[in-house]
């Protein structure tokens, strides 16, 4: 026989789930509403613009000076060339530029910067465009005599060999 509970608790929820939809529309209709009207009140004809501040001056990465940091051979026999761009402060955010100089050509890098375990560092991998790569790096809160900026590389048998450059 039928379970007239089942049945019953089904038709229900099938009658009520459009309703919920119908709520949600109407509470994004009113959002939008507001965010208008809003707009409509605020004047900027009177808003002294000097009291925000000096404007945020962007840089392109490409035109800021790059640190050169030399030469790093790896585990897997190819050397590269490594430097870096940005200010190396707590949590800044590091552009590390990677060139090709001799050797194998790595399938994959990725960079790091502190110590060799990479405990508490966001590793990264490096993006590459034919015989060169970049990568981000975040120098880290606490710098040790044991931070440096780490590149990791497959060796042959496909194990990550991490290769360590000073930084500081």
């Amino acid at each position: 026989m039928i379970d007239f509970t089942r049945v019953f608790a089904l038709t229900a929820a099938a009658c009520l789930l459009p309703l919920a939809a119908c709520e949600k529309i109407e509470e994004a209709e009113k959002a939008e509403e507001t965010k208008e009207t809003l707009n409509d009140k605020v004047d900027m004809s009177k808003v002294d613009e000097s009291q925000f501040g000096a404007p945020v001056q962007f840089t392109d990465p490409d035109a800021a000076p790059a640190e050169d940091l030399g030469n790093v051979t790896l585990a897997d026999g190819s050397t590269l060339a490594i430097s870096i761009v940005g200010t190396k402060q707590s949590n800044a955010l590091l552009q590390i530029n990677i060139h090709h100089v001799s050797g194998p050509v790595p399938d994959t890098i990725r960079v790091w910067i502190g110590s060799r375990s990479g405990e508490g560092a966001i590793k990264n991998k490096a993006h590459g465009h034919d015989d060169h790569w970049h990568a981000e790096a975040t120098f880290p809160d606490v710098v040790t005599g044991r931070t440096m900026l780490w590149i990791e590389v497959p060796d042959a048998d496909g194990n990550r060999v991490a290769t360590g450059m000073p930084i500081i």
